[in-house]
């Protein structure tokens, strides 16, 4: 048989015709090539410019909910009753949790008393010290604005496939780890920092 011929049951491989074959190069690149991790700066670069943008997503759903008005349920306010919903805390107690001074906390505070999610009491040990509980109003409201701003996140999250769904579960997790557990440590000099 003639190499014409043998030529002619052996078709030489051309990527120009077959349209998926860059996909699957490009697959195998990925999954093959061990590509350099991202430094703690870029990782922190990436989280800082995502947090603002989830927080409006979950303040608009909050809006939403309360009908668009001025006076809709924050962040903040949720954050508070999440607190409040686990033990009464001082006044004292939540400025400093808060970083703000008394005086600016019992501001927001004030917000929740009138809507009748908060109740002041005075601590019968020292009638000088306000002790802050929620009501029951406060507890509906509580699970109310959580579920809200769940539903909002859930949402955005509904749209990746199972794998990502994963790889995000997995990182969330580390990072809840990082955050409820902070290793003490002097900020000298962290991965990927520029000059």
């Amino acid at each position: 048989m003639s190499q014409t011929a043998q030529g002619s049951h052996h078709r030489s491989f051309d990527s120009r015709n077959e349209p998926g074959y860059s996909c699957i190069i490009t697959s195998l690149y990925d999954t093959f090539i061990e590509m350099p991790a991202p430094s703690a700066y870029e990782c922190a670069s990436l989280l800082l410019d995502t947090v603002p943008g989830l927080m409006r997503s979950i303040t608009g759903t909050l809006r939403q909910r309360h009908d668009g008005g001025d006076d809709a349920p924050t962040l903040g306010q949720l954050r508070m009753l999440a607190m409040l919903a686990e033990r009464p805390w001082t006044l004292g107690e939540l400025a400093a949790r808060h970083h703000v001074t008394p005086s600016s906390m019992s501001r927001m505070v004030d917000v929740l008393v009138q809507r009748a999610w908060v109740e002041r009491v005075s601590n019968p040990n020292d009638r000088r010290q306000v002790v802050l509980h929620l009501t029951p109003g406060g507890h509906d409201a509580h699970r109310a604005l959580l579920r809200f701003a769940e539903e909002s996140v859930a949402a955005l999250i509904d749209r990746l496939d199972d794998q990502d769904r994963a790889r995000l579960y997995d990182g969330l997790s580390v990072l809840r780890a990082l955050v409820d557990h902070p290793c003490p440590h002097v900020i000298d000099h962290v991965s990927g920092e520029t000059a």
